[in-house]
Parts: structure tokens; sequence; C-alpha cells
């Protein structure tokens, strides 16, 4: 697993006025784009929408499912308490020449950039704050931040097993 960390660039994905229900990217994959009010309800509708495309896009690793999801929870219950303005979710669903790879974008219009998770705390520490950035560095091939004018993006990758989702092969668009 690779992480990044906060503070590297990772060229912006697909392209923009995709509707949210989960269309064809430009790169032979499959993308879908919302935005969401940044209030109490964003994360729950965030995790709804993830598992929709996820469903839509033929992804079946129950692993992958659910840690997808829980990442993209965490990064959007942050954008939510520590951000500004409405939240951004894109998803991207590209072959690669290793398999197949998710990618997930997070931004909100604070530009702040989030700290770099300082990993387990030295003594048992059951509070449930501040562990958000923690579980995405180890749920995720990839995560890292990018200015993103007016505010920032916070954006991660996911490798899946190509035989966990047979809509998207190399070379072959998703439906």
């Amino acid at each position: 697993m690779r992480t990044t960390g906060t503070g590297t660039t990772r060229p912006a994905g697909g392209g923009t006025g995709e509707d949210g229900g989960g269309g064809s990217g430009g790169d032979g994959g499959a993308m879908a784009v919302w935005d969401l009010a940044a209030d109490t309800r964003a994360a729950a509708r965030a995790r709804a929408l993830t598992r929709r495309s996820l469903r839509r896009w033929r992804v079946t690793g129950t692993a992958d499912i659910d840690d997808i999801v829980l990442i993209v929870d965490e990064l959007v219950t942050n954008a939510v308490v520590h951000g500004t303005g409405p939240v951004h979710l894109a998803l991207r669903l590209e072959a690669t020449r290793a398999g197949v790879r998710l990618t997930g974008e997070i931004g909100d219009a604070d530009p702040r950039a989030p700290g770099v998770p300082a990993g387990p705390p030295p003594v048992l520490d059951w509070s449930e704050a501040g562990r958000g950035l923690l579980l995405v560095a180890s749920l995720a091939t990839e995560f890292g931040a990018r200015p993103a004018p007016p505010g920032k993006t916070i954006w991660f990758t996911r490798d899946l097993d190509p035989l966990d989702t047979p809509a998207l092969t190399a070379g072959a668009p998703a439906n």
C-alpha cells in the first residue's frame, strides 16, 4: 500500500459535466460526479451514491466495496466538518496495465490541506475522532491532496481485482 500523503499533486481526472449516474469517462472507463450540500446528510448520501455506482459498474469484491464506501464516508465527513461550501464527489473506474483502478476525489472550498496522519497513538486511545485519514491511509492504494481553487481536492486510488470488476476490461468501455 502506498500513501503519498497530503501536499502531493495528482492530475485532475476525467472531465466535467458527466452525469451523476455514472457515465463513460473519456478514457474508456466509467465516471460519476456529484455536488453534495455540506450538511449532516452528505456522508450518508455519498455512501449510497458510491454503492450504487459500484453496483452499476459491476464491482463485485465485497471487501473493495466496503473499503471504498468507508473511504468516501471519511473524506466527505472531513469535508463537511473541516471544509467549507458544497462537497464535490467524483468517482472514476478505469482499466490500467496492472488491472482495474478506482479513483475518488472529494473537494471543498477551503484551501487548507489536511494534516498527514500521525499513525496510531503510542497509548491505547478509544476516542473516535481524529482517525479518518489514518483509515484512508490504510485502505487506499494511495491518497493525497492538491489545490483546486478556490479550495482543495483530496484524492485516493484503490486497485481492484479485475476478476471482481467484469464490466471493465482493458480496452473495453464500461456500460
